[in-house]
């Protein structure tokens, strides 16, 4: 008699397992959903050429392709963000913006197995379809690290990068990143001398290589951001801009484990601004739980499609995961949080975990939309609150909340905030 056992890189999960994944599965859904971001299922298999005009021809020997009884093309799905986007794209794209989708999956690609790499793996990510501000991607970032914080995951490091800003920097002397695989593998394992040796040929202007295979704090990135921009043009200088506008909303937020890394060269063929990685040292050469950064899949639908996501390598969260504990509440109301103005933007974040943290689901305004319009959205995300902070609530450090449902609207001290919703 046949002896059949379980295929390949796959596994099954016990009860004392599946307790331990249903857990920590609703717990990241859980802080993904307090964002504001709601979730969607696509189907299990697509259409090969779905995956082929993401990732090129190339990606069909590192899947499980077929043809099915109708002699038609398809692939069980590598990924999830694809198979989203062509949902968007046929059915979600006349939604209002930003749109937030969250989506949790397995997810299927043939492969040698190893510790942390399986046939048949899951994923849970989020995407940010709508302008790309540095608001946008420091609520992305946060969303990320609220979500590993929540399910008890401490000792791992966010690292942010822009390969925009790093291709136009290259471009400056010269050289096309995307032709160099030599030079990204360098970048990645920050071989200086070997990036060195690349700019050499086109350039004179060695430093850079000494600046750009080092990783730095938030305090200082911003002096070497300035470094990469001198006598750059005006490409690399919007590109910049956007980056340090991201570090100064995240100063205020972000704790020590966020780093500025500039040599990040993930998804070249597919990322095309900031970018951002989360690792868990302890987990060795599969040390990476997380990975996201903008993108823009305009040529691959024909129509303009710019979003923000990352997608979480769940099994390795398991795996980094020891004794998860209980937290937090199930929380009441939702709340619109508006700021208005520099300093309320910078501090937008940091206000927004006040009120996640105290069992409330906050979504944040980030496209920079007067009052009235902010408001509006608000309403069809179904807030029923709505917090504004201006430049002159900063001054007098107070925060305006407005009721939405009997229109009351009072003004509160920010140190009394977590009192005020305790007492709702």
């Amino acid at each position: 008699m046949t002896e059949l056992n379980r295929p390949r890189g796959t596994r099954d999960f016990g009860p004392d397992q599946m307790a331990v994944r249903r857990y920590v599965e609703s717990e990241i859904r859980s802080v993904l959903q307090d964002f504001g971001y709601n979730e969607v299922q696509t189907p299990t298999f697509e259409h090969l050429d779905l995956f082929v005009a993401k990732s090129g021809p190339q990606v069909v020997d590192q899947i499980y392709a077929f043809k099915d009884k109708g002699d038609r093309d398809l692939a069980l799905r590598p990924e999830l963000t694809a198979p989203v986007m062509r949902f968007y794209q046929a059915e979600l794209r006349n939604e209002p913006k930003p749109l937030r989708i969250l989506y949790f999956g397995n997810c299927f690609r043939y492969e040698r197995p190893q510790k942390g790499r399986y046939r048949e793996f899951w994923q849970m990510g989020l995407e940010y379809i709508g302008k790309r501000t540095a608001l946008a991607y420091a609520e992305v970032i946060s969303a990320a690290i609220s979500a590993l914080r929540k399910v008890g995951l401490r000792g791992f490091s966010v690292r942010i990068g822009d390969v925009g800003l790093l291709r136009e920097v290259f471009r400056e002397l010269g050289i096309d990143l995307s032709k160099e695989r030599d030079l990204a593998i360098a970048l990645d394992k920050k071989e200086a001398g070997k990036v060195r040796q690349v700019i050499l040929q086109k350039s004179s202007s060695h430093d850079i290589a000494e600046i750009l295979t080092n990783t730095y704090s938030l305090s200082e990135a911003t002096d070497v951001i300035g470094d990469l921009l001198k006598g750059a043009g005006e490409a690399v200088e919007e590109e910049g801009a956007l980056l340090m506008s991201l570090f100064d909303i995240l100063k205020s937020s972000a704790g020590e484990e966020v780093i500025f890394d500039p040599s990040i060269t993930r998804g070249l063929d597919y990322y095309d601004g900031i970018v951002f990685e989360i690792d868990v040292p302890s987990l060795g050469a599969e040390k990476q739980i997380c990975g996201g950064g903008g993108y823009s899949m305009t040529s691959m639908f024909n129509s303009e499609v710019n979003g923000i996501g990352f997608g979480l390598g769940f099994d390795r969260i398991i795996m980094a995961i020891d004794g998860p504990e209980r937290a937090g509440g199930d929380g009441v109301g939702i709340y619109y949080l508006i700021p208005m103005g520099e300093r309320a933007v910078r501090e937008s974040i940091s206000i927004m975990d006040r009120i996640r943290d105290s069992g409330r689901k906050c979504i944040l305004e980030t496209q920079g939309r007067n009052v009235k319009k902010a408001i509006g959205y608000g309403i069809n995300c179904g807030a029923d609150h709505v917090i504004i902070i201006g430049d002159a609530e900063m001054d007098e450090k107070k925060i305006s909340i407005k009721d939405l449902t009997n229109r009351e609207q009072v003004s509160i001290p920010s140190s009394d905030l977590e009192k005020y919703l305790e007492g709702i």
